[in-house]
């Protein structure tokens, strides 16, 4: 047997016990707890218009990240606040959160970035008028996780805004579909995996 009639044979042999190794590789992370990508699933309903928060409830979801101004319409010049509050369906242990707002720089200045006192300070929080994002990211210290009981509400951030221009737009919650690392996630204590949730819209008209 030819050289060329040999690798004919080794090259799909060799193929299947790379598949083989992979597939072994993925179930030992699964059985230890490890989160592969495919693993990785967030759950995103819900929709809001002005400040009436509605948003849809699946069986899967264990968080609601809720986004809520004091008023539907704003003048230009006019401030206003945006509060994002996080509901538990289920009780849960909180290893840490990361949350990004998406908004448009061009028509709301946003500022002055508040935080939960049952939250640790933000390990990092930033207002990106480059990349239109509010940015915080909490890390809890404690072992046993920060507990957020069902029905339990937590103001993960506040801040500021003031309208720039007449427009309508939405604040809303980036869950990485733009940005891989601007992805909002909520990771369990214990388990280091990312605990499901739902996001609405916030829509604000600003006028003249």
């Amino acid at each position: 047997m030819n050289q060329n009639n040999i690798l004919k044979y080794l090259v799909p042999v060799v193929a299947v016990i790379v598949v083989a190794e992979s597939v072994v590789l993925i179930s030992r992370l699964r059985d230890k707890g490890i989160t592969t990508p495919t693993d990785r699933k967030v759950v995103e309903t819900g929709s809001v218009k002005n400040d009436t928060v509605k948003p849809g409830v699946t069986e899967n979801e264990v968080y609601q990240i809720n986004l809520s101004s004091d008023k539907a319409s704003y003048k230009v010049g006019e401030n206003g606040e945006v509060k994002v509050m996080m509901k538990g369906n289920a009780d849960k242990l909180i290893d840490s959160v990361n949350v990004y707002v998406k908004y448009d720089p061009t028509i709301f200045e946003v500022n002055d970035m508040t935080f939960d006192k049952k939250l640790p300070t933000p390990a990092f929080s930033k207002v990106s008028t480059l990349r239109g994002l509010v940015v915080a990211n909490f890390l809890v210290s404690d072992p046993e996780g920060l507990p957020l009981k069902s029905g339990e509400d937590l103001l993960l951030m506040s801040f500021k805004m003031k309208a720039l221009k007449p427009s309508t737009h939405s604040f809303e919650i980036s869950t990485g579909k733009e940005m891989k690392e601007s992805a909002t996630m909520i990771v369990e204590n214990g388990t280091s995996k990312p605990i499901t949730f739902s996001s609405n819209k916030l829509t604000i008209n600003v006028t003249e």
